[in-house]
């Protein structure tokens, strides 16, 4: 399957509007924009687009990328520098492959033109993958979208077409695991195992980890019902504790 092309804050309407053109050329059709810095109905967006209006017209607009990959169980992000020594920055070949043979939504984001993919933005996404240039390594926008679309359409057309597609019906969603894991993370530094200057770079390492796991929905509904259960002992526990505290104030503790 294909992936909804995810572009956030594009600041040139002249980009988005090429990215539009190249998504129609190689079959892509979904175009969601972060917090857009351009009005891609403008007439230089829609210049560039020529035949492919309507999927600028039908472009979604929202607020963040939560928003942008509502469903998708796989994500791509795309970066030139490498950013975390616990996350591989990865060509595109075996990546792409990974992408396009999920049957339940997926995504590939772009940053914005002038400052890429913040750290945070990268986070979304299980896997990052680079463009291989030579020395210099700064690509346009709307360049990288139409070689990794290029890429993309490539790969699916000459995937074997009797080998089936990987089952991912049961993959859980990337949201819901970003939602688990802030959780998880509040119970983790309640217990002092992360501590404020550690919580971001200690989760990073987890996230990760979970990542790589590729849960299922049921692997996922096993973690948060730990959670769940470890938050519900330890409210018992400080109550319990309070409770004790109350009941002996004041008491001669030697009776």
């Amino acid at each position: 399957m294909l992936p909804r092309i995810v572009l956030v804050e594009p600041k040139g309407a002249l980009n988005v509007g090429s990215v539009a053109r190249v998504m129609m050329n190689f079959g892509f059709n979904e175009l969601f924009l972060v917090n857009p810095r351009c009005n891609l109905h403008s007439e230089d967006a829609f210049k560039m687009a020529t035949h492919a209006k309507e999927i600028l017209q039908k472009a979604k607009i929202v607020e963040s990328l939560e928003t942008a990959l509502q469903g998708c169980t796989r994500v791509i992000a795309t970066t030139a520098q490498q950013r975390h020594r616990n996350r591989q920055l990865e060509d595109l070949q075996l990546p792409f492959a990974w992408l396009v043979q999920a049957d339940t939504p997926n995504a590939i984001i772009f940053g914005a033109e002038d400052r890429g993919l913040s750290n945070e933005e990268l986070e979304w996404a299980q896997r990052w993958v680079r463009i291989p240039t030579g020395t210099y390594q700064t690509l346009n926008l709307a360049q990288s979208v139409a070689i990794c679309c290029y890429e993309l359409f490539r790969i699916q057309a000459h995937s074997p077409q009797n080998i089936s597609k990987t089952p991912t019906i049961s993959a859980a969603e990337i949201n819901r695991i970003n939602q688990f894991l802030g959780r998880w993370a509040d119970q983790l530094q309640q217990v002092g195992f992360l501590q404020s200057h550690t919580r971001k770079e200690r989760m990073a390492k987890l996230r990760s980890i979970l990542y790589r796991s590729e849960l299922s929905q049921n692997d996922l509904a096993l973690l948060e019902g730990i959670v769940s259960q470890t938050n519900w002992a330890l409210r018992t526990n400080q109550s319990n504790t309070t409770k004790f505290l109350l009941d002996h104030d004041g008491q001669d503790t030697d009776r």
